[in-house]
């Protein structure tokens, strides 16, 4: 992609971004001390690909803007409420219930009209909030007549900021309305930040939300806290899923599924067939292994109990979503498990699912359930969001073939490519 414009536009002709209008938009602003390369691409899919809530059903309840000008976005967000602006290089963390989304949604219900990383140095003349991350009230904006987040001539009202800092001295917890007024020239956001502060808002600065994010500043062409997300160990082992699965009205003669938990089996028991072939697949060796001693032994207690004492890998039980665990188990036991484990056979291939696609049998009907294989984290660290989406399209085109699963823009999709 040549230029943001063409990223922008490749997201969203794509993606299903505004299909359901929701009370918030996400504005992703390119950041105007580089140029557009690589990097920025990088740093743009950083922020819209993090930028989608969890547990939002994906892109299509994901309302975006993209844009150069903040004012102009704004403006052009009349169906929305609240906003939450992004430079490009943002990075929100996915941690599932302390996210950028559960402190924007606490802001929400807020009285407050702003909140984000306020700035205001005592040597020089007028303060604002940097854009790499800005909670705003679209409705109270809307209310100040709409003021300008670009550089303004003019005259502000004097702040008065806490005696304390987040941190250094130009960082106060909050700025509200000083006496008397000054003259300024060339301030970024001196219009927004003056009638927000004359109308009697507070503006506050982030607290705990700072945890939830980082900033790359882009023109570093490098940040410590990329280097730690990208470099941070992948090795998770899934014992349990929360999926739900989906309804499909065929049997299958072969069943591809991630060696995750017990979702191929249970994809066998509701889709196979006496002659079903079953094969579980995945790039991490240890998912393998822990798939195959289950089969092994045949014994889900003991092989949890195994894997829980691993010192070098994640073994994730879903414990932050108990619910979902406890419905998974009422439709298909542990017991149930194992005996699909007795009754047949499963044939495990370490592979990358993104070198495929697998090379299916066109004289059988296939199942290929993908799971968010194509919305995972780690994997816009590895290769361009096209390139993502072209390899999902291929799986799409495989002959007499289902695919089930989430695409790069977080959206579940179930292909069919059968003759009857």
């Amino acid at each position: 992609m040549q230029t943001f414009d063409d990223f922008a536009k490749y997201v969203l002709d794509n993606s299903r971004h505004n299909e359901n209008t929701t009370d918030s938009v996400h504005i992703i602003v390119d950041y105007p001390k580089i140029e557009w390369d690589d990097w920025a691409e990088y740093m743009a899919t950083l922020t819209w690909f993090s930028g989608i809530p969890l547990s939002s059903g994906g892109s299509k309840n994901s309302n975006v803007v993209f844009t150069r000008n903040i004012t102009d976005a704004l403006n052009k967000c009349d169906a929305h409420d609240y906003a939450i602006i992004s430079y490009i290089g943002s990075f929100y963390y996915s941690e599932h219930d302390n996210n950028i989304w559960t402190f924007f949604n606490k802001f929400k219900n807020s009285e407050h009209i702003a909140r984000g990383h306020l700035l205001f140095h005592p040597d020089k003349d007028y303060g604002r909030l940097h854009p790499q991350t800005i909670f705003l009230n679209l409705k109270m904006w809307r209310e100040l007549g709409r003021p300008s987040f670009e550089n303004y001539d003019g005259k502000v009202i004097n702040y008065a900021r806490s005696t304390s800092n987040v941190h250094d001295d130009y960082t106060p917890h909050y700025v509200k309305a000083g006496e008397g007024y000054e003259e300024v020239k060339n301030c970024e956001q001196g219009e927004f930040i003056s009638k927000a502060l004359e109308a009697g808002h507070t503006l506050l600065n982030f607290d705990l939300e700072r945890n939830t994010k980082f900033f790359c500043y882009p023109e570093r062409r490098h940040a410590i806290a990329l280097d730690h997300e990208r470099n941070r160990n992948p090795n998770i082992v899934y014992g349990r899923n929360n999926e739900k699965l989906p309804e499909f009205n065929r049997k299958y003669d072969v069943i591809y599924a991630p060696a995750a938990g017990n979702l191929a089996e249970r994809l066998y028991a509701k889709f196979g067939h006496e002659g079903t072939k079953l094969v579980q697949y995945d790039n991490n060796m240890d998912s393998i292994l822990f798939k195959q001693q289950m089969w092994t032994i045949q014994d889900v207690k003991a092989t949890f109990t195994h894997w829980r004492r691993k010192k070098d890998l994640i073994f994730d039980e879903c414990e932050y979503k108990p619910e979902l665990v406890e419905e998974s188990l009422k439709d298909f036991s542990d017991e149930q498990w194992e005996d699909v484990i007795k009754s047949t056979y499963c044939e495990f291939v370490h592979m990358d699912i993104m070198d495929g696609p697998i090379r299916v049998d066109p004289d059988k009907t296939n199942l290929i359930y993908l799971s968010n294989i194509f919305s995972y984290n780690f994997i816009i660290h590895k290769m361009k969001i096209e390139d993502i989406h072209n390899k999902f399209k291929e799986y799409c085109e495989l002959p007499n073939t289902t695919i089930y699963g989430k695409n790069i823009f977080k959206d579940t999709v179930y292909n069919e490519n059968h003759l009857c």
